[in-house]
């Protein structure tokens, strides 16, 4: 029997009505503190390092037609950008000359299949060509990459072969091609033994491994870098006494760790790596102890290279993959100058 009033009212509609009222507040609430946390989210981002010291150079190609951007490198002043398609067409790696975008080439793998994976990263030596990914070392031929490039045209691969670790980036220094790994603990894992403590007591969970770049198919690294996890990229100063990291993943802010680097002085070990069976002659620690610089920056820093004084490094935050989540679109490559 529902409750009466004096007048014989049911009291009825009036909880339903209290009940409506107290449903809209709820609502109501969740909705402006939505409205905060957007707003402080795209709006209260600061970034101190990047807006003092970084400068924006290069437009990144084709972010429109769902190219996403992962690696970058250069031969002089032709710029090499390497990325996947949003919708799992070929991958590309774009040919940029003086600034200006000539094309970009795809990669046949034989039996025609064209390469369509993540292509992580890139570096050349103006004779070789490197493209890593999923665990190995793709080889072009650079002359093939230029030529075919001004038509949007198809390369065939020289050789390839196993990286020993993830090769999700890499970078040619003076006689040698590093390749190196990303780690995430939970989805991007890497081999136990690729997992270091380093004399400062980091936890260093991947490797950059350095092969000879006169061999056609190296199978044991020179050297051996333990590193921290979730980098993206690497890149070498010009008078190669630092080593720098692109450390990201997802929607924070990312880091550009610089390292001071030099065979005297940098922590090593002669027993901390074995690939193949054998012992990697030499293991540097990238840890506490040499780091010399920690930009932090936007989200999304992709792969690096240096040229001259300065390192360029590349997003991939605007491609159309991500960028209606995160705070800084950057559409462009950004370089800053290394102190030493």
């Amino acid at each position: 029997m529902e409750e009466q009033t004096k007048d014989g009212a049911s009291a009825a509609p009036e909880k339903k009505h209290a009940k409506a009222i107290t449903a809209i507040a709820v609502v109501a609430s969740v909705i402006v503190a939505l409205g905060v946390f957007l707003m402080v989210w795209f709006l209260g981002d600061s970034y101190p390092d990047f807006d003092n010291r970084f400068r924006q150079e290069t437009a990144i190609p084709a972010l429109d037609e769902g190219f996403i951007p992962q690696g970058t490198g250069n031969y002089g002043d032709t710029q090499f950008i390497s990325g996947y398609m949003n919708d799992g067409s070929p991958s590309r790696i774009y040919v940029i000359e003086n600034g200006e975008t000539t094309g970009y080439v795809t990669v046949s793998l034989g039996d025609d299949e064209i390469y369509a994976g993540h292509a992580c990263g890139v570096a050349t030596n103006g004779s070789k060509f490197w493209l890593v990914s999923e665990g190995t070392v793709y080889v072009l031929r650079y002359t093939d990459v230029i030529s075919a490039a001004g038509e949007n045209g198809t390369v065939s691969l020289s050789t390839s072969w196993d990286a020993n670790c993830g090769a999700d980036f890499c970078y040619y220094y003076s006689g040698y091609i590093y390749v190196g790994e990303f780690y995430r603990a939970g989805n991007y894992e890497t081999e136990e033994g690729h997992r270091l403590t380093s004399p400062a007591g980091d936890e260093n969970p991947a490797v950059i491994l350095r092969y000879s770049a006169s061999q056609t198919t190296p199978t044991t690294p020179s050297r051996a870098f333990s590193i921290p996890g979730e980098i993206q990229g690497m890149a070498i100063n010009e008078a190669g006494d630092r080593i720098i990291l692109s450390q990201s993943y997802g929607l924070k802010n990312s880091h550009i760790l610089v390292y001071s680097f030099s065979t005297s002085t940098t922590d090593y070990s002669t027993t901390a790596l074995e690939i193949n069976g054998k012992k990697v002659s030499r293991t540097y620690y990238l840890d506490s102890n040499n780091l010399v610089e920690d930009y932090e920056v936007p989200c999304m820093s992709e792969g690096m290279y240096s040229s001259g004084d300065r390192i360029y490094v590349l997003f991939e935050s605007a491609s159309v993959k991500y960028r209606m989540f995160v705070r800084e679109k950057l559409y462009h490559i950004y370089s800053f100058r290394v102190r030493t």
